[in-house]
């Protein structure tokens, strides 16, 4: 069976691989399934695989279909995967940057959106709180409060993935509207390290640093965090929706999992995942559904 590409956008201790997020991912992080050599699916994603909800996911629909192939899951940002998909390597891409995803819809060579489950970006920071923070401060209004800070202090103070990702574009958006643009110069307070969410998360807890995240990610990381705590959350201007597109001609096999993936079935385990691990919090929001209730 030729392989199905499937890409899923979504995005311990404290050692930071060095992984190049803007570098494509040329081999599996994971295979789900018993027959490894068969890989009928193959999924790509840079921040929600770590959560453990593309397992659970991916489980489920080959015991609710009865097919006999593995489905492996490729470690990439959301930009990555839009090269594969417009390449005509990969077969599906769940992103979350809606203008890339409709300038792909635009020129034709992707189809098929739909909103498959909803992510929430959090301004993070440390216990501390050296930038005085509010909870009723607007992200725009937290960001020119780190900048303040970073401008009159030396050393790191927020910590940016720098690598073109859904949160680094979502990052990049709240700086444009405090009229601010950071990664255009060589502002010492501004650290650029393109990881992977997980990674970035730890490193910014160990160093005591601000940034922007995802509650999957802070979640699935939550046990392993000392020094830092959530600022701001909830709310449209922090919303993460992570949305499918297609081929310009899909594959039977990409249909058939997309369908699943908008399923009853399929929604509500989105909406229960992680609740019986952390306290009856979820992971996510079904696709239908803003914010936690």
């Amino acid at each position: 069976m030729r392989s199905l590409i499937l890409i899923f956008i979504f995005c311990s201790s404290a050692v930071f691989a060095e992984v190049d997020t803007r570098q494509i991912s040329s081999k599996p992080k994971e295979i789900y399934g018993t027959d490894h050599k068969n890989i009928g699916l193959t999924i790509a994603n840079g921040g929600a695989g770590p959560t453990g909800i593309l397992r659970a996911l991916a489980e489920d629909y080959l015991e609710k279909s009865d097919a006999k192939y593995s489905i492996a899951w490729y470690q990439d940002i959301s930009t990555n995967s839009l090269k594969h998909l417009k390449n005509g390597t990969i077969d599906v891409a769940l992103v979350y940057e809606k203008s890339e995803g409709d300038v792909a819809q635009k020129e034709g060579w992707a189809t098929n959106y739909a909103i498959i489950f909803n992510d929430h970006f959090l301004i993070v920071g440390p216990k501390k709180n050296p930038a005085n923070l509010a909870e009723s401060d607007s992200p725009t209004e937290a960001f020119l409060k780190i900048s303040d800070f970073g401008k009159k202090n030396s050393g790191k103070i927020f910590l940016s993935r720098s690598d073109e990702s859904g949160t680094n574009i979502k990052e990049k958006s709240i700086w444009r509207s405090a009229k601010l643009e950071p990664w255009s110069g060589n502002e010492s307070w501004y650290f650029k390290y393109p990881t992977f969410p997980k990674t970035a998360l730890l490193y910014v807890d160990q160093h005591e640093l601000y940034s922007i995240t995802d509650w999957g990610t802070w979640l699935s990381s939550k046990g392993s965090l000392k020094n830092s705590k959530i600022y701001l959350s909830g709310g449209e201007d922090l919303l993460n929706p992570c949305f499918a597109l297609l081929g310009k001609k899909p594959r039977k096999e990409a249909l058939e999992f997309l369908e699943y993936l908008k399923s009853p079935r399929a929604q509500k385990l989105i909406a229960n995942f992680g609740k019986d691990k952390h306290g009856g919090l979820a992971f996510f929001t079904e696709a239908a559904q803003m914010d936690f209730k």
